[in-house]
């Protein structure tokens, strides 16, 4: 049963949504693909494909309801593999998309703390395999191959003419010396990530208050840091983030406040670990921290709605 403002339309819908953001993903990759890796989308298919086995296998097992679609496993399993580099080999993306699915996704399903799935599986890939992890092609003489830009702008100020930014088609050399190839397959197309952002949040696919909230708490937050609120934006993973995991309409408030709150947590703090920290990509931990903080944060915007109704009702 959907339920009422100020929550978002939950239930039934879940399993459309979840497919229209998988299809909506699947057209940056694809082009990835075609431009500088042709197995990869292939290979993309291929974990979505195995996300939605691992939820039968879980239904199965635990003697749970099973579901005809399962694509919100497939959902996760396909943003775990386009966050990571595409020769990430196969035994570390099974474990990781079994802990996604199994420990995290089904598991906490009705529970007030629910962790994004893709996040705490990439979290695993960050702690067990960390070598795979920033093994961003084949490093050699004359080629630099990072996630995005971002970790070149970061160590050497060096930031790409804004054209190449916008389409993310990266190639170049710089310093005469290095060529530059991208690395990110979801991470690397800003103007294209900002139009499927509009269509899904037009479409009524995801909620648009938390990736609004995040991204201006994030431009905020990384102009008072010193930092190039634009470059990090479109050079990083933030588009991506704010399009496919901070809009998770599972892992963050269902109060319209809430989502609120939970984007300006997310935003602050991705800026702030960036900038106090190594970690040039730090989305996992925001997202993660921003999770945390979800049932605090609706259970606030509850009491307080509940006692506005109070008033009016005396």
């Amino acid at each position: 049963m959907p339920i009422a403002s100020p929550f978002l339309r939950v239930g039934s819908r879940s399993a459309p949504m979840a497919a229209w953001a998988l299809l909506a993903l699947m057209v940056p990759c694809a082009i990835y693909s075609i431009l500088y890796d042709p197995t990869f989308i292939w290979k993309l298919i291929g974990y979505a494909f195995l996300g939605a086995f691992a939820e039968t296998l879980y239904t199965l097992i635990v003697k749970r309801k099973r579901r005809l679609v399962c694509t919100g496993a497939a959902l996760s399993a396909a943003l775990l593999a386009a966050s990571v580099p595409p020769s990430m080999p196969f035994l570390p993306m099974l474990l990781a998309i079994l802990i996604a699915v199994w420990i995290v996704k089904l598991p906490m399903v009705g529970l007030p703390l629910r962790f994004n799935a893709a996040m705490v599986g990439r979290l695993f890939l960050m702690l067990a395999y960390p070598n795979h992890v920033v093994n961003w092609g084949t490093p050699t003489a004359d080629v630099i191959s990072t996630a995005t830009p971002q970790e070149l702008y970061r160590s050497e100020g060096f930031a790409l003419d804004w054209p190449q930014l916008l389409i993310g088609k990266i190639e170049g050399v710089w310093e005469g010396l290095f060529l530059l190839v991208p690395g990110s397959p979801g991470e690397t197309y800003p103007l294209i990530l900002l139009l499927l952002g509009g269509l899904l949040c037009w479409k009524g696919i995801t909620a648009w208050r938390t990736p609004a909230a995040f991204l201006l708490s994030f431009t905020v937050s990384t102009a008072l840091c010193g930092h190039s609120p634009l470059i990090n934006l479109f050079s990083a993973a933030t588009l991506s983030s704010a399009v496919f995991i901070v809009s998770d309409p599972v892992s963050t408030p269902m109060s319209k406040s809430g989502q609120l709150a939970c984007g300006i947590i997310i935003g602050a703090s991705n800026a702030l670990i960036r900038h106090f920290t190594f970690y040039t990509e730090a989305i996992v931990y925001a997202v993660l921290l921003g999770n945390l903080c979800t049932p605090l944060l609706d259970r606030i915007a509850f009491e307080v709605q509940g006692r506005k109704l109070a008033k009016r009702s005396v």
